[in-house]
């Protein structure tokens, strides 16, 4: 079956792409600027517009099915909640239709809701209204939060949590709550939209196994990236009221390509980010990923003097690197501060793996 799949080279995208592959489907990624080096070989993207339509109609001819995983998460230029979540989707319907495709899937949001206090989960209700008035056969998934490579929401948070402080700040009181769920289940409930002759007409509502607080979530995503302990210290929580948040919010989202948080992220804080805890299971099947096992990909490698932190964590201790070189003669000694005459020396702690731990002491890799 031929499948086109708008935004097929993003976050989501590429990881249903390869299920659909593996399912036998013919594949056509439609994207306004797609890189065929973000998709599997053998496959070229397909120019298709969903902000002005261009493209799209032509772009579709021929397939079966249809699957719109474009969105935006935040206001940016021309790229809006309206321009692309809301307008966009209606372009999709509309070439959709044209080309005679039979089949509709749509990505969508827990939460999405005709309240316009909440522009992002408004924009995403007005797309399904779209989807739903098609005529064609529509599926809907609304999923909550996603993790994975390339994601946004927790690749912030990390980012965030990497920065050196005594405390891990989280906005309002931390009872925020979310079901987090892989981006590879996502894509596994994707792929049952497109295939299964009994999914049309429905809405599901997808999440992870787990219901989270924010506060639980940063703590995991500390832990997992190895930012829970400041020196000596293991970091606590420090609650923020969101107003004391929001001005800065406001000026990261103006000038910053990827703000850290924006006042409409702060504002859906209210709002419960839920399914049924068994909702993956009870409709499609499977058990789905949990969260913390799974954030290995949040890890990036400890940078000299941050590295000389490790040091310090209860458990670690410094030990001389088999392979550690000999001082050098004190004629030929150079002054510390110049890099040289350096022991390497093995930094392991408790829970770490069997291995080679070689850093110099400066706690550089050897």
């Amino acid at each position: 079956m031929r499948v086109a799949v708008a935004g097929g080279s993003g976050f989501v995208g590429s990881h249903l792409v390869p299920l659909l592959l593996e399912a036998g489907h013919e594949i056509r990624v439609v994207g306004r600027g797609a890189r065929s080096t973000t998709l599997p070989p053998g496959l070229s993207p397909t120019f298709g517009d969903v902000v002005t339509g261009e493209g799209l109609e032509a772009a579709f001819e021929g397939a079966e099915v249809v699957v719109n995983l474009v969105a935006v998460i935040r206001n940016q230029g021309v790229q809006t909640f309206d321009s692309v979540n809301a307008k966009g989707t209606k372009n999709v319907v509309q070439a959709a239709q044209s080309a005679g495709v039979r089949r509709l899937v749509q990505l969508s949001a827990i939460g999405a809701d005709p309240d316009p206090l909440f522009p992002y989960l408004f924009s995403k209700w007005q797309g399904e209204q779209w989807v739903q008035a098609s005529g064609l056969e529509w599926v809907v998934l609304r999923s909550s939060v996603i993790f994975g490579e390339r994601d946004g929401f927790f690749s912030l948070l990390a980012k965030a949590i990497s920065m050196p402080a005594p405390f891990l700040v989280i906005p309002g009181d931390g009872t925020a709550i979310f079901q987090p769920i892989a981006a590879e289940d996502v894509a596994l409930c994707l792929r049952a939209a497109v295939d299964d002759a009994d999914r049309p007409g429905h809405i599901y509502e997808i999440g992870g196994p787990e219901q989270l607080t924010l506060e639980e979530i940063t703590v995991a995503i500390a832990h997992a990236t190895g930012k829970d302990w400041f020196g000596i210290s293991k970091r606590r929580p420090l609650h923020l009221d969101p107003r004391l948040i929001r001005p800065g919010a406001v000026v990261m989202d103006k000038l910053m390509r990827n703000p850290l948080v924006t006042p409409q992220q702060l504002d859906m804080l209210a709002k419960p980010n839920i399914a049924a805890k068994n909702a993956i299971q009870a409709q499609f099947g499977f058990e789905p990923r949990r969260l913390g096992p799974n954030l290995g990909y949040l890890r990036r490698p400890k940078r000299w003097p941050f590295s000389l932190l490790e040091r310090a964590k209860p458990g670690c201790s410094l030990q001389p690197a088999t392979d550690a070189r000999p001082p050098s003669p004190p004629k030929q000694q150079q002054h510390p501060r110049r890099g040289r005459g350096l022991r390497r020396t093995h930094v392991r702690c408790r829970d770490d793996p069997p291995g080679d731990h070689g850093q110099d002491s400066r706690g550089l890799p050897g």
